[in-house]
């Protein structure tokens, strides 16, 4: 199982890097800064109470296809972070679909470029969206995964997450709550609520503990 979808990946990739370099026309470059008070992952605060400092650069083409790197400073264990993405986002009918592949890396650290590795897709319908991050390289030993799902109502958003393990004790799941005061400046809290105490909670480092995120980010014209 592992071997087929590592295939199935690579031949992803391989067509996503193919028709990327091919699709120059009408191709638009886009680049961000953000700053927070935390680097919160996926319900947890992976700086210790440390402010994080984030950017991407982004090649995108009218096709839907799009490629890039983002950069996040914030995470007290692995240090600076740098994420290598390419993907394609467009609409099937009503639904808004986006299939990318995430590679992250760290400067300072053991792990070797490309060592961890997710396969992300994420279906949207209406004000709903539902995102399968699937661990294809590095956590896919433990057969790990993360889903959440989404919903979108004026400012507000809510989001349920969900830590997967096929063999390990739990699956912790976390709510978090959000609010766009603008196209800038954002809030959010989150909370584990299931399985918090759990063996999988202990490795990953959830804990009981609210966490209250804010950031600011803006485009680079």
């Amino acid at each position: 199982m592992k071997i087929t979808r590592k295939l199935l990946v690579s031949s992803i990739a391989a067509s996503l890097i193919s028709v990327t370099t091919m699709s120059t026309a009408n191709a638009e470059v886009s680049a961000s800064v953000g700053i927070a008070n935390m680097y919160l992952w996926r319900g947890i605060d992976l700086g210790s109470g440390d402010p994080a400092v984030s950017g991407d650069l982004k090649y995108s083409t009218d096709s839907g296809l799009y490629a890039g790197i983002w950069g996040s400073s914030g995470d007290s264990a692995l240090g600076t972070e740098y994420d290598l993405f390419a993907g394609w986002g467009g609409k099937l009918g009503p639904v808004n679909l986006d299939v990318s592949l995430w590679s992250y890396n760290y400067a300072s650290s053991d792990i070797d470029p490309g060592e961890l590795t997710d396969l992300v897709v994420s279906a949207g319908i209406g004000d709903f969206t539902g995102t399968l991050y699937e661990a294809v390289q590095g956590d896919d030993d433990n057969d790990y995964r993360y889903i959440t799902l989404g919903y979108d109502f004026g400012k507000f958003n809510a989001t349920v997450g969900v830590h997967d393990y096929e063999e390990t004790d739990g699956n912790p799941a976390h709510l978090q709550l959000g609010y766009s005061y603008n196209d800038n400046l954002s809030f959010a809290v989150s909370q584990y609520v299931a399985d918090e105490d759990s063996d999988a909670a202990a490795a990953l480092g959830a804990d009981d503990d609210m966490q209250f995120l804010v950031s600011y980010s803006f485009d680079i014209k």
